[in-house]
């Protein structure tokens, strides 16, 4: 009886104390629990920060691109409409036929002046040939390198004499000069020579448009008394401060305050653009100049 009342008593004091722990033991299994849902949930949380990053570098990247294709698609649609506009600009032009140009007269000893050059006439002795290089004049390069060669033979030695090409192209306007200081120098063989070089080095080179009104400027701003302008004479308002024709005559005779001669020589189909012989010959006009059309 004395075993049987100590097992008794040693099972009811585990049974007691089994009781009195039973809630801590609880909330250990409930704390590993809660421990492994952290763990899981904060790895999940690290893979959805990585899965967002991703995803962000792909965003970016893709309008990076679209950027660039946008950029490249307002470059071309610029083209497209300086393109349009050269084209709207040649169509306005009048197709009536002027009158052939009057052939020069016959000068008399006593009439003769410093030069004379393509039935044209001067006293001046110091001239800036300028050279229009636009794409529309491509197909009559030859027939500029003659009449501008030309020009060139009816130089003495006692004239003086630059020359600047230009045109338009997409980084904006082009001036070309020789002597490429911007300088006049005499008509001696070797500096004829040396212009006949860079006339010859123009070919091939007749791309954009025609900025007249900063040819003139630049030709109004050098050492020459007389500007002898080559172009095809249909300037794109565009790339002349949104000038047309009678804008741009207006302004370089505005700006003319020395009374530089301006002599206009047309090159090419003149026949089909009244507006063109009616901006050349009104520009020479206005500023005490001569002027010549020669077709091919």
């Amino acid at each position: 009886m004395s075993a049987i009342d100590l097992f008794a008593s040693a099972m009811g004091a585990f049974i007691i104390i089994s009781i009195i722990l039973m809630p801590d033991y609880r909330k250990e299994v409930i704390a590993q629990g809660d421990n492994t849902l952290l763990e899981r949930l904060r790895a999940e949380s690290e893979d959805a920060l990585v899965d967002a990053d991703q995803q962000r570098s792909e965003a970016q990247s893709r309008r990076d691109f679209a950027q660039q294709e946008l950029a490249e698609l307002m470059a071309q649609a610029s083209r497209l409409r300086n393109d349009v506009e050269d084209a709207e600009q040649q169509l306005m032009a009048d197709h009536d036929p002027p009158p052939p140009p009057e052939p020069a007269e016959d000068l008399s000893p006593e009439d003769q002046v410093s030069f004379r050059f393509l039935g044209l006439k001067t006293d001046e002795r110091r001239f800036l040939l300028i050279i229009d290089l636009n794409r529309f004049l491509e197909p009559h390069a030859g027939l500029m390198a003659r009449t501008v060669s030309r020009t060139l033979d009816s130089l003495r030695d006692h004239h003086e004499f630059g020359l600047l090409a230009f045109n338009q192209q997409d980084s904006g306007p082009v001036f070309m000069r020789w002597p490429a200081d911007g300088d006049l120098v005499n008509a001696s063989r070797r500096n004829l020579d040396g212009a006949r070089q860079f006339l010859a080095g123009l070919q091939g080179r007749y791309v954009g448009s025609s900025p007249i009104l900063g040819a003139l400027e630049a030709g109004l701003a050098s050492d020459a008394d007389a500007l002898v302008l080559f172009s095809d004479g249909l300037p794109n308002p565009s790339y002349n401060n949104g000038l047309d024709g009678p804008g741009i005559i207006a302004r370089v005779s505005r700006n003319n305050r020395e009374g530089k001669e301006i002599h206009a020589v047309t090159i090419g189909d003149y026949f089909k653009y009244r507006n063109t012989i009616q901006f050349m010959e009104t520009l020479a006009k206005a500023n005490g100049g001569g002027f010549m059309a020669l077709a091919p």
